[in-house]
């Protein structure tokens, strides 16, 4: 009897071991489950407004000494101020028509002002600032305008909200009499704020190009049939300098990786 027992003990703790034994681990559970998408704070997908005060978003990449990290900060604000205010663009697109659609390469180039890095903690306020990646985002104003003003709005506006599917302004671009709005886009990045960077870039020379183009197209490419002229060699150039430019919304589309931004200029 007692050998008759030891046997069926056996054969149940074997049944226990072999249950077990066929559990994913706690590793492989982790592994399974949909990674969590990178959410952004509330005042980096649509700007808040603030009477009197010219707000801007400015980017860095994080660093292990705090100090430089603000200083880089200001210094992305100092710059995305003064573009805001006057900027000197020149686009260069060159290719062919084909169907409607432009195929050629885009050179987009903007002008630079010197900025004084040792006014930089005197002049430029961050309001706010949130890490995303190998990078930080970061709300910013001209410490100047700020005075006197109740930023606790602003400074309340973190509700992480999901940026990764393609905003509705992208494909329907808002309309407003008396403004101009231009989408820019770029490609994935290495790190998210160099993306959205040069998508506000491509946002504001959209502007350009729709407030002045020059369409020339190569002689030898003039064709006598309609459909020869779709494949007409061209290229688009526009040097103009926009004032008063305000970069109001950002979106992120994770299906094909691509950053959007929204320019918003007055059309006097």
């Amino acid at each position: 009897m007692k050998i008759d027992k030891i046997i069926i003990l056996i054969f149940f703790i074997f049944l226990i071991i072999l249950f077990y034994s066929c559990q994913p681990s706690n590793n492989n559970i982790e592994k399974n489950k949909a990674p969590k998408k990178n959410k952004v704070p509330q005042w980096f997908l649509e700007k808040p407004q603030m009477s009197g005060v010219n707000l801007v978003y400015a980017y860095c990449s994080q660093y292990f000494n705090k100090d430089t990290e603000k200083k880089m900060l200001l210094l992305s604000a100092a710059e995305n101020i003064i573009k805001s205010k006057n900027i000197a663009l020149k686009i260069i697109q060159k290719g062919s028509l084909q169907s409607g659609k432009y195929l050629g390469n885009t050179q987009i180039e903007e002008s630079k002002d010197e900025i004084d890095e040792g006014t930089l903690e005197n002049k430029y306020t961050i309001i706010h600032q949130f890490p995303i990646g190998s990078g930080i985002l970061a709300l910013a104003a001209e410490t100047e305008q700020l005075k006197n003003k109740n930023l606790r709005l602003i400074k309340n506006m973190v509700k992480r909200l999901d940026c990764y599917s393609l905003p509705e302004w992208v494909k329907n671009p808002p309309y407003k009499k008396g403004f101009i709005f231009g989408v820019g886009s770029a490609q994935d990045y290495s790190s998210p704020e160099k993306g959205w960077k040069e998508a506000e870039k491509n946002a504001r020379a959209n502007i350009a190009l729709q407030r002045q183009s020059i369409i020339e197209y190569d002689e030898k490419g003039i064709q006598s049939s309609m459909w020869e002229w779709l494949y007409t060699n061209h290229h688009i150039c526009s040097s103009i300098i926009l004032r008063n430019v305000s970069i109001i919304k950002h979106g992120y589309c994770e299906i094909s990786r691509t950053f959007y931004a929204l320019a918003m200029m007055e059309d006097k």
